[in-house]
């Protein structure tokens, strides 16, 4: 990835309470450009919290740093280079329909009539949402909803997305081809952050962060992340039913390699 080793994000021992809880101490975190991180913890370690202190809902005193610019001093500049989709989705839409959302977004950043036409155009094919674009959300389903979310989130082409437990209502087989999706616009530099407490999400990352405990506790790649089975089960975080089996296979010397994705597993298996 070109530019990979250049930081995007950056948080220097974040510490943050609410109320008398603490929720982070000495929390850091280094994210590289066109990086794929996938956030993971147990319910109520402080996912969203995080989410929205980096995008500035939430304020601190602390030294964050998201696209080059200090967050907060130059929130403005950040907001106009994220995309976020928060886990209460029903407050990303503010107008009569979808298709207005999606509109307000590239108007806001400037972009003629045509090039919002392509835009909107190019996000409803590969989402699969032109259906529901001249429809108020108020008449969508949840999994609608999420995926009209993301459009919202992504139509800007901005240069980090933020992504909140985004899948949590989207079957199985439809997000897999939004990862896919995705991983195009990734591979085209697109930084993303997925904060999910489902670790079967992180098979297209490249980078897997646990939080517990108030901080970062393991960070490393998602197939060394996975081998560590007991650290995540003592954070509260179920581990994938293929990882598991996988995991059981290797050890009785039924198969070579821990496998991530069941496909893959299956057809190893099958051998």
């Amino acid at each position: 990835m070109g530019g990979y080793m250049e930081s995007i994000l950056k948080v220097d021992n974040l510490n943050y309470a609410y109320k008398d809880r603490i929720i982070f101490e000495n929390l850091s975190l280094n994210i590289k450009k066109s990086e794929w991180v996938c956030i993971c913890g147990c319910n109520g370690c402080g996912k969203s919290t995080l989410i929205k202190i980096l995008t500035g809902i939430i304020k601190t005193d602390e030294n964050i740093t998201v696209c080059n610019y200090n967050l907060k001093t130059n929130l403005y500049d950040v907001r106009r280079n994220i995309g976020v989709v928060f886990s209460d989705i029903d407050n990303m839409f503010l107008c009569e329909t979808v298709r207005d959302d999606l509109i307000y977004v590239l108007e806001n950043l400037g972009f003629t009539t045509n090039e919002i036409d392509r835009r909107i155009d190019e996000v409803s094919k590969y989402l699969g949402i032109g259906e529901f674009l001249d429809l108020p959300a108020s008449f969508l389903s949840g999994g609608e909803k999420s995926l009209c979310a993301l459009g919202i989130a992504i139509v800007g082409r901005p240069r980090i997305l933020f992504l909140d437990e985004a899948f949590s209502m989207i079957d199985n087989s439809r997000k897999i081809e939004i990862f896919k999706y995705l991983k195009k616009l990734n591979k085209e530099g697109l930084t993303i952050v997925n904060v999910t407490h489902d670790l079967s999400e992180a098979y297209f990352c490249d980078r897997v962060i646990v939080i517990s405990n108030k901080r970062v506790v393991l960070s490393g790649k998602p197939v060394t992340v996975f081998k560590k089975d007991k650290v995540l089960k003592s954070c509260g975080i179920g581990i994938p039913f293929e990882i598991e089996l996988s995991s059981k296979l290797m050890l009785y010397g039924l198969i070579p390699n821990l496998e991530v994705d069941i496909r893959d597993l299956v057809e190893v298996i099958w051998k």
